[in-house]
C-alpha cells in the first residue's frame, strides 16, 4: 500500500513538474511578443517545421520585403539566362524619380545612365533602394505592371495565399503618386508571415547565393565615374554593421521594411552549427524593435534545435 502510494505521489509530483515546465515555456514564448509585434513566425529551414507562431495567417502590409519576391524573380531570370549580372538597365522617368526621392530609400539614379543588373540588385538587397527595384522591375517586365502581375503569379504558383502584391517596391501606392502600376491609390502589398516564411524559403533553397550579398554590410555604388558612394545595409543584426548590440552569430540575411501602414518588419534568416533558422516580425513600432526581437526567436530556435 505504501508502494501504491509513493508511486501515486511521485506521478503527481512529475505531472505537476511538467505543467508548471509548460507553463513557463508558454510564458517565455508569450514574453517575447508583448503586445507586438502583429505577426510572428520562427521556422527551420530545412524541413520547415514552425517552430514559433502568432498570427502567422493574417494577411499585413509588408512593406520592403516585397523585395523577397523581386530578388527571386532577379535570380530565376539570370538562372535561365533571360538576363546577366552584366545586363545593362536603363533609367525611366518613374525610376528617376522615385530614385531621387529623399523620403524613400534610396541610391539616386540618373537619366541617360545604364547600370548593370549587379549594381541595381546590390542596391536593392542591401540598402532597400525603390528607384533600383523598380528599373528591375522593368528589366524584367517591360513595365512595372506586368512584373507586378508576374510576382502575384509566382506567389500563386508557391501556394502564398494570403498574398497580394499591387507594385514592386513594398511602398504604399498611395506614395508612389501618379506611378503606382496596379490597384487602386488606397492599396498597398500584403502577405502573411507565413507566406514570406515559406518565400524566404524558396529563395535560399534554389537561389543559395543571395546570402552572397544580403550578408554584406555596405554596398559601394559607382556613379559615372565619380567616387564611389557607399551605402549601409538596412540589416543591423549584420556583423560589422556597427550595432554591436544587435549583432547576432551567424546572422546573413535576409530584409528589412518599414511604411507607417506596415510598422517596422523584418524577415531574418542566421545559422549555426550547419542549423538555419528564419524569422518573420511583422508590425513593431520600432526600427529596433523588430531585431531585438528576432534574436529573442533566434535564441528561443536555436536552444529547440540544440536539445
Amino acid at each position: 500500500m505504501k508502494v501504491k502510494t509513493i508511486l501515486l505521489m511521485i506521478a503527481i509530483l512529475f505531472v505537476t513538474l511538467w505543467a508548471s515546465q509548460s507553463t513557463l515555456l508558454k510564458d517565455k514564448l508569450n514574453q517575447l511578443f508583448p503586445p507586438e509585434p502583429t505577426a510572428a513566425i520562427l521556422m527551420d529551414f530545412d524541413n520547415g517545421e514552425i517552430l514559433y507562431e502568432k498570427n502567422v495567417d493574417q494577411q499585413l502590409p509588408v512593406a520592403s520585403m516585397t523585395k523577397i519576391m523581386v530578388e527571386y524573380l532577379v535570380l530565376q531570370s539570370i538562372d535561365q539566362n533571360q538576363l546577366s549580372w552584366q545586363s545593362k538597365v536603363p533609367i525611366s522617368d518613374e525610376v528617376y524619380t522615385i530614385s531621387n526621392n529623399p523620403n524613400f530609400s534610396n541610391v539616386p539614379l540618373q537619366k541617360g545612365t545604364s547600370y548593370t543588373v549587379k549594381e541595381l540588385y546590390q542596391a536593392m538587397a542591401i540598402h532597400s533602394a525603390n528607384g533600383a527595384t523598380i528599373a528591375l522591375a522593368e528589366k524584367i517586365g517591360g513595365t512595372e505592371k506586368k512584373f507586378v502581375e508576374k510576382m502575384n503569379e509566382t506567389a500563386k504558383s508557391m501556394g502564398l495565399d494570403h498574398t497580394r502584391f499591387v507594385n514592386s517596391t513594398g511602398l504604399n501606392n498611395s506614395d508612389l503618386g501618379d506611378f503606382y502600376p496596379t490597384g487602386s491609390p488606397s492599396e498597398g502589398n500584403r502577405m502573411s508571415a507565413k507566406d514570406v516564411a515559406h518565400l524566404a524559403q524558396k529563395l535560399i533553397r534554389n537561389y543559395p547565393e543571395v546570402l552572397d550579398v544580403s550578408d554584406k554590410a555596405v554596398a559601394v555604388f559607382n556613379q559615372d565615374g565619380k567616387k564611389p558612394n557607399r551605402y549601409y545595409s538596412t540589416n543591423l543584426m549584420l556583423p560589422n554593421r556597427g550595432f554591436p548590440e544587435l549583432e547576432y552569430p551567424g546572422v546573413d540575411g535576409l530584409k528589412t521594411g518599414y511604411t507607417g501602414k506596415a510598422g517596422y518588419v523584418f524577415t531574418g534568416t542566421a545559422k549555426q552549427s550547419n542549423e538555419r533558422l528564419i524569422s518573420v516580425v511583422m508590425g513593431t513600432q520600432s526600427k529596433l524593435a523588430r531585431f531585438e526581437e528576432t534574436k529573442e526567436l533566434f535564441d528561443y530556435g536555436f536552444d529547440q534545435l540544440a536539445e
